[in-house]
């Protein structure tokens, strides 16, 4: 959406948006309205966006809402799916038609905090080696309204890569804890012409299928920049779609999702031999927690497909994780080989 004088905020001479906003949408009618208007709510500061909405098979009024919103709202793009085949394929169609010269993807029910986007931007103009933005968020149960600042872990890193200072710049060799960062799609702003050379996706699989699309974003990036700042509420909901709530046997499309990003690392075996150790830290921790939650009538299924996954790892990289990378994770590692 162009400025009432006609120019693009800060975008291309050409006129491409400064952002695309790609949106997987599955019955989230609700929440649609609220969400457009923060976006396009971005042009007050100087941001020429456009919204890419993909449906992914919504069966409440979603389309019809994203069909008039697309009336008021000529930068709005509406994708409609006849069939619901997940979120990371719905990224993907949308990415596809990106034309911004940054992009981020973001969830429907969540909330976008706008106004720390400009300065990112304005940044990452200022430069151009560094393709990655990325973000502190915060969480919300939508039946207590409680917050926190984020979780635990991903706290922890953000202090230890950030130390203290408000932004930190550096590349995936200093800054190598993000890869274990919780995978959220909605926390980065990436330089859309960089991944589209790259070839970026997101996964296949129903659940977790932002793994690939994190650990890509991350180990391609030429530089990547940390920021405090919050860019999202991400809201869980009762009953919905959130993987929090899910304990069926769809939680072991995990193992999917994670061997999709190994066969990723196996096909840069530069980047696997330098970050293994990271890989198999994520593959540890989210089967343990997936464990921790999981129906016992699929708990044996869950350990087969856990015990496929650890088969699959390179014994030099076992061997230089029990040398000093990561010796406790290496020999819990090579105990799961030996059962």
């Amino acid at each position: 959406m162009n400025h009432p004088d006609g120019k693009p905020g800060t975008g291309d001479p050409a006129g491409l948006p400064d952002l695309s906003v790609i949106v997987p949408v599955h019955n989230a009618e609700r929440h649609l309205p609220d969400l457009v208007q923060s976006v396009f709510g971005l042009e007050a500061a100087g941001l020429n966006c456009e919204m890419i909405c993909v449906d992914d098979g919504s069966d409440d009024d979603s389309v019809t809402i994203l069909r008039d919103l697309a009336t008021r709202y000529p930068d709005l793009s509406v994708i409609e799916g006849t069939e619901n085949r997940g979120a990371g394929i719905a990224r993907n169609q949308g990415w596809a038609r990106a034309r911004g010269r940054y992009s981020i993807f973001f969830d429907a029910d969540d909330i976008l905090h706008g106004d720390v986007v400009a300065d990112a931007i304005r940044d990452l103009d200022a430069d151009p080696e560094t393709d990655v933005a990325m973000f502190a968020y915060r969480y919300e149960r939508e039946e207590t309204a409680s917050f926190t600042a984020m979780g635990h872990e991903d706290q922890n890193i953000l202090d230890h890569v950030l130390q203290g200072a408000p932004t930190a710049t550096g590349t995936i060799d200093t800054m190598a804890q993000l890869l274990i960062f919780t995978n959220y799609p909605w926390n980065k702003i990436i330089r859309t012409a960089r991944f589209r050379q790259t070839g970026m996706r997101f996964g296949r699989t129903r659940v977790n299928n932002d793994i690939l699309g994190h650990w890509h974003s991350l180990l391609l990036a030429r530089g990547i920049m940390l920021r405090d700042s919050i860019i999202c509420t991400h809201v869980v909901h009762p009953g919905g779609t959130n993987i929090t709530n899910r304990s069926g046997l769809d939680r072991l499309q995990m193992f999917d999702a994670l061997e999709e990003t190994y066969h990723f690392l196996e096909s840069h075996p530069h980047l696997r031999r330098r970050f293994a150790h990271f890989f198999w830290r994520l593959a540890s921790r989210l089967s343990d927690w997936a464990r921790a939650r999981l129906d016992p009538a699929f708990t044996m299924q869950f350990d087969e497909r856990r015990s496929d996954l650890v088969q699959r790892i390179d014994l030099g990289d076992l061997a230089r994780m029990r040398s000093g990378r990561a010796p406790e994770l290496a020999t819990a590692l090579a105990d799961r080989l030996l059962r």
